[in-house]
């Protein structure tokens, strides 16, 4: 009897630790809701993906390689739930990237993934952050531009500080960010590669978190200058309601470098930099949680706002609503437009 027992703790021991040392993870966000949009007078409506959030599904790895450091990996696609198509045009669009971690040291990660702007400070600086459509920050801000690759960064290794005091450090370098006249792997010779420099620090203790980012990006093509694009964020929770601001200024738009590589002029020439500004609050009511966000950008004439509100029916399932109102600038054609979205949707993450 003692022998059996013995001998059943020592598996369940075993079983534990090579449980530790490797895991897989799978998870995910399924989006869809109900969608009107009315643009320059002409109104759209039907069942979309992603309203709230992008759908997507992923898998997140570690293997404890000893002394603290990990092997870490994640894969993650995107998808639209209406139609069952993927996003990105490619398999693992969102994120794709193999790495080191530590406690002590920080974390590696070496493959496509975001820019810091993207990843840190998009939700500190407006209550919306990434999410809600035309309500997102994004809006505005540059971080998610086609200079910026959309947000998403080829041929990256990024490195992580670890986190002191609520402070942490971000610095990044892409040998060929996106696309480029050569395609999206490097071609021999740098100056013919779309290489981004990538910094930022972020402050998370308590009620306020703060966020500095900094991106440039070298293009190939000719008559284009060092892009550059600054952001800064900051949020403070009181409780009852939590009040978020931010700043945002590019530089070096020039037509060429915004023509990507299908010769569409987003500005029509007109501006080489650009400022954006966001205030906003959220507030818990009830169970879910009450969003409303206010923005503008200067040169490129995007003045908006928007309300929202997520009612959550369990930790992983919720409802959602939001209105957004945007006036924009048609440049090609020299006049003023006026973009509103009302959604209602349902979200569930596993």
């Amino acid at each position: 009897m003692k022998k059996t027992l013995l001998a059943t703790a020592l598996l369940a021991g075993f079983a534990g630790a090579a449980h530790a040392q490797s895991s897989v993870t799978l998870y995910g966000l399924v989006d869809a809701g109900f969608n009107y949009a009315k643009r320059d007078g002409q109104s759209v409506k039907g069942i979309d993906s992603g309203l709230m959030s992008q759908s997507r599904f992923g898998m997140r790895g570690s293997e404890d390689l000893g002394n603290g450091l990990k092997a870490i990996f994640t894969l993650e696609n995107g998808f639209t739930v209406d139609n069952g198509q993927q996003t990105h045009g490619r398999l693992f669009g969102r994120y794709a990237y193999v790495g080191l971690e530590s406690a002590q040291a920080g974390r590696l990660t070496l493959g496509r993934t975001t820019n810091l702007a993207f990843m840190w400070a998009a939700g500190v600086a407006n209550p919306f952050g990434l999410s809600f459509s035309t309500a997102s920050i994004g809006s505005t801000f540059a971080y998610n531009d086609a200079v910026m690759g959309g947000g998403r960064v080829n041929n990256s290794v990024y490195y992580y500080s670890p986190s002191f005091y609520g402070v942490q450090a971000g610095v990044g370098y892409s040998f060929n960010a996106f696309a480029s006249p050569n395609g999206e792997s490097e071609a021999p010779g740098s100056g013919k590669n779309n290489r981004m420099i990538d910094a930022g620090l972020k402050y998370d203790n308590g009620p306020i978190k703060g966020v500095l980012t900094y991106q440039q990006v070298e293009s190939p093509l000719p008559g284009t200058k060092t892009f550059r694009n600054l952001t800064l964020g900051a949020s403070y929770d009181f409780g009852v309601v939590a009040l978020h601001a931010g700043y945002a200024k590019a530089n070096n738009i020039t037509p060429a470098f915004l023509n990507g590589y299908n010769g569409v002029v987003a500005n029509g020439g007109q501006f080489s930099s650009d400022s954006a500004y966001t205030i906003g609050a959220s507030a818990p009511i009830g169970p879910g949680k009450l969003y409303a966000a206010w923005q503008k950008a200067t040169k490129s004439k995007v003045n908006g706002w928007a309300v929202g509100y997520t009612y959550d029916l369990s930790k992983r399932t919720n409802l959602y609503a939001f209105f957004a109102d945007n006036d924009v600038r048609n440049f090609d054609e020299n006049r003023d437009m006026t973009y509103r979205q009302l959604a209602v949707g349902l979200q569930h993450r596993f």
